[in-house]
């Protein structure tokens, strides 16, 4: 790193705080490598814990494989990634949220209710419809802040390095019980931005090393996090909050705009407003 990593974490997060430009990343002196991204997210996590905050989850996302494979040359990643979810980024459906550099992803939520088996597909889960809520770019069609040349192979380091660029979740009213390997694969979820609907997807879309829909994204987790050999994985259990992911797009959205996300007759939305 090109920088002292305490350091560099703090500004980053003042950054994120307050959507300015992430500099860390405009400037270079980020991270050069996974490794170093991911070392980087957890500097970030002991900078917030030190100031009171307590991871709540996970975030599990880049989990298509024709997203990875059509943006490997520009992301310079090979498999999925994660980052933490965080106590004061959880929000109640019909909650206005910050529209400051805002994109949103419809994704699926579970809580673990029950990880007592070693086949995930056996927990216990209640899932939810979800809006992830994420810090886009300065220019609010791109995610990123990093230069243009970062674009062949550096992308992935900003996504990391700044915990997947996840900015909260706004969860839904209701939940719905069963083992994780119940949860439908075949039902569509569909995204409403100002009243429009622009997505619908399903979960089978989703496959990670030739397992589908939430059951190959939280394995893929739980393996990731026990190689990693940061004790992350003791983390996840009853109460933990999991973004399994889905197939679908990041949307910016403008300030006053409602969006809402509805699957398996679940719906959850929130409003674009004024921090």
């Amino acid at each position: 790193m090109k920088t002292n990593l305490a350091e560099l974490a703090r500004e980053l997060q003042e950054d994120l705080d307050t959507r300015r430009v992430r500099r860390a990343f405009a400037e270079g002196r980020g991270p050069d490598n996974i490794q170093e991204a991911y070392a980087l997210q957890r500097a970030l996590r002991a900078f917030r814990e030190a100031r009171g905050e307590t991871v709540v989850g996970f975030k599990i996302g880049y989990t298509s494989p024709s997203v990875r494979k059509q943006l490997a040359g520009t992301m310079g990643l090979g498999e999925s990634v994660h980052g933490y979810l965080w106590d004061t980024e959880a929000y109640p459906s019909g909650a206005r949220v910050d529209h400051r550099r805002l994109g949103i992803e419809g994704e699926l939520g579970i809580t673990i209710e029950s990880a007592e088996s070693d086949d995930v597909a056996r927990w216990e889960v209640a899932f939810e419809p979800i809006i992830e809520l994420h810090m886009m770019g300065m220019d609010p069609s791109v995610m990123w802040d990093g230069p243009d040349a970062d674009a062949k192979g550096r992308r992935g380091l900003e996504l990391i390095g700044t915990n997947c660029i996840h900015a909260g979740v706004v969860h839904c009213a209701e939940q719905k019980h069963c083992r994780l390997g119940e949860v439908p694969l075949e039902k569509l979820m569909k995204v409403h931005i100002g009243g429009v609907q622009i997505e619908e997807v399903t979960l089978r879309e989703l496959e990670v090393d030739s397992v589908y829909g939430p059951v190959g994204t939280v394995s893929w987790l739980m393996r990731t996090l026990r190689e990693e050999g940061q004790g992350d994985d003791e983390i996840v259990g009853e109460g933990t909050v999991l973004i399994c992911s889905t197939p679908g797009g990041l949307y910016p959205v403008p300030p006053g705009i409602e969006v809402g996300v509805e699957f398996h007759g679940l719906s959850t939305n929130c409003v674009a407003g004024k921090p």
